[in-house]
């Protein structure tokens, strides 16, 4: 198990972040400069922090109270692999010689090789050179000679970034394969949703060097805390509003000259609310079909100002004239282009959207904002 709770001064803000991995996946995501990396090196030990303490499974690596440094275990003695973005393998090595490099004084080293030549599908390429390997070949040597050392902790530097799809594809499931089998801590930086989703259990946000939220990948996508967290998660349809009144069927929202209806909170009138919706549930209404229960409330008209087709899903950029205020687009919609072929979806065609009542997320707000 690694734990760590630190602060480091860097050149625009204090990274201060505090968490625990415990034979899991834990994903640190955030825009780049938000302090991923340095949490990284601060693991490994290649960058010192200003304050705190890092532990495995209950033994302090690192702990620095008050300006005084208490302990400082050298980055040899560690046990972290380290798996860096640009493989930083031994051009003058073969495969071979690259994995064994951090393991040569262990015992059978030669036989673990070929047991990680295996494990990491490189069956073959044993006596090759990493120029004569694909860029995923590279990184499964990469991540084959990290695992040697049998780590405590395994850190992940966005290893996939330069790969493409089917690769990316394959290796977050063979990392989530080995983390499994071997009982791994590890640790993964990525400013990819897709590569996050595919690999992690549980997701960080990081921004400016401040942890946003942490927990379960779905639980912290699907309920962001703060603005900011839906942002940084892609989010675009983020929003502020006032509650006009609660039943016991809904909350009324006014928002830019409009009232909207969700799911009852109990909320104070008047009081300030954030909320947001994902471009994935709002809906296009075909004109020619009745109405369902679902798509009933909160019906906005008005025009595509922007189309953009991504294979199988499009995403549409929504302005109405229902809305005050001058904005480029009100909402991002994206939508799966088979289910609306029969629609003109071009910029300027007239369309109406819905937003569910059960799609609209409200963001938590201060006590003083709720009823009690």
């Amino acid at each position: 198990m690694l734990s760590l709770s630190i602060t480091k001064q860097l050149n625009d803000f204090t990274l201060d972040v505090s968490f625990a991995v415990n034979r899991e996946i834990l994903v640190l995501f955030g825009p780049s400069g938000a302090g991923k990396t340095t949490t990284l090196q601060c693991i490994a030990g290649l960058q010192t922090p200003d304050s705190g303490v890092i532990r495995f499974d209950g033994e302090v690596i690192f702990e620095a109270k008050d300006g005084r440094l208490r302990c400082n275990v050298p980055v040899h003695r560690r046990r972290v692999g380290y798996v860096f973005q640009e493989y930083a393998l031994f051009p003058h090595m073969t495969v071979r010689q690259n994995i064994a490099y951090g393991a040569r004084r262990l015992p059978n080293v030669k036989q673990q090789v070929e047991e990680m030549l295996r494990r990491m599908r490189l069956e073959g390429l044993g006596d090759r050179y990493p120029q004569e390997l694909s860029g995923g070949q590279q990184q499964r040597v990469a991540i084959a000679r990290a695992l040697m050392i049998q780590p405590r902790v395994l850190l992940l530097d966005e290893p996939f970034s330069a790969l493409d799809g089917a690769v990316r594809e394959q290796l977050c499931e063979d990392i989530r394969r080995t983390q499994r089998e071997m009982g791994l801590s590890i640790v993964y930086v990525t400013h990819s949703l897709e590569d996050a989703f595919s690999i992690g259990h549980r997701l960080a946000v990081i921004n400016e060097g401040h942890l946003e939220q942490i927990g379960d990948m779905s639980e912290v996508f699907h309920h962001p805390w703060t603005p900011e967290v839906a942002r940084i998660l892609g989010t675009t349809n983020v929003f502020e509003g006032r509650v006009e009144r609660t039943t016991a069927e809904a909350t009324f929202i006014a928002w830019r000259g409009v009232t909207l209806e969700v799911l009852p909170q109990p909320l104070h009138p008047t009081a300030r609310v954030m909320f947001y919706i994902c471009p994935e549930d709002v809906k296009i209404i075909y004109p020619d079909r009745p109405l369902s229960e679902a798509v009933r409330h909160n019906i906005l008209h008005g025009v595509v100002v922007r189309n953009i087709p991504h294979g199988a899903m499009n995403t549409l950029f929504f302005k109405s004239p229902d809305l005050v205020g001058e904005r480029e687009y009100d909402l991002e919609v994206r939508y799966p282009n088979r289910a609306y072929q029969t629609l003109s979806l071009t910029v300027g065609s007239p369309i109406q959207v819905a937003l569910r009542k059960d799609a609209i997320h409200l963001l938590p707000t201060t006590s003083d904002e709720r009823v009690s």
